[in-house]
């Protein structure tokens, strides 16, 4: 089947169609073996009709392809030469063991080196976990004061900051001003922390996603819309 693609705001998607004698409506779509876009469409429509379509229905592809996508992902065992997110960059993982190792991480610029006393996924995974949780701290910490540098709204007002882990969530700010922020972003690239920090902060001024709301961010960050769609199609790979 010929590859085509179409625009959304995070880019060009490609996708490939095929037809099916039971779909005679509307489309239908699906992943591939590889993930994949697949395109399920009646007899009767066009190739340029299904172009024009998905171009009208970006969100909904996106989400899709994001949920889809999650539910085909491998669960992550934690072994030597296994791939892990670090800003945005995919890193192997060289595990060093033996009795008495302190629990450590190193992360080298080309792999990131765990140490810990026993070779186990769990213990490999919270030694991980509490590195992770480290490096968002320090990282969206400075991150939280250069961009509210640049939100005059904020002033002086202190920025309490709490990391969670989550499976769904980037980020939210409490009606007391507390804003809380997913550890799992830590692997995602800067200008995506940055996105959601924006976000956040414009929550100190308008609590609501209101027209106000969206001035605020469009003037702290003009991109937000393809941030927005790229954390729709491609975070959930991050949130392991």
């Amino acid at each position: 089947m010929r590859r085509l693609s179409f625009k959304t705001p995070s880019g060009s998607q490609a996708y490939t169609i095929t037809r099916r004698s039971r779909v005679t409506r509307r489309l239908h779509l699906e992943l591939d073996e590889h993930g994949g876009l697949v395109v399920v469409a009646p007899a009767h429509w066009t190739k340029a009709y299904i172009n024009s379509t998905l171009c009208q229905n970006t969100v909904r592809v996106e989400r899709f392809l994001a949920r889809a996508r999650h539910r085909k992902l491998q669960p992550l065992l934690y072994v030597h030469g296994e791939q892990h997110f670090y800003l945005g960059t995919s890193y192997p993982l060289a595990i060093d063991t033996g009795p008495g190792r302190k629990n450590s991480v190193i992360f080298t610029g080309d792999e990131i080196r765990v140490g810990t006393g026993q070779l186990k996924a769990g213990n490999v995974q919270g030694v991980l976990q509490s590195w992770y949780r480290q490096q968002a701290m320090q990282v969206f910490g400075g991150r939280l004061r250069a961009v509210a540098g640049r939100a005059a709204w904020v002033g002086d007002r202190p920025l309490p900051l709490k990391l969670r882990r989550m499976k769904r969530t980037w980020g939210n700010c409490s009606s007391k001003g507390l804003i809380k922020l997913n550890t799992h972003l830590i692997k995602t690239p800067l200008p995506i922390i940055d996105s959601v920090i924006a976000h956040e902060l414009c929550h100190l001024e308008e609590m609501n996603h209101g027209k106000a709301f969206y001035t605020l961010l469009e003037g702290l960050n003009p991109d937000w819309r393809r941030d927005r769609a790229w954390l729709r199609s491609e975070g959930n790979v991050y949130l392991q």
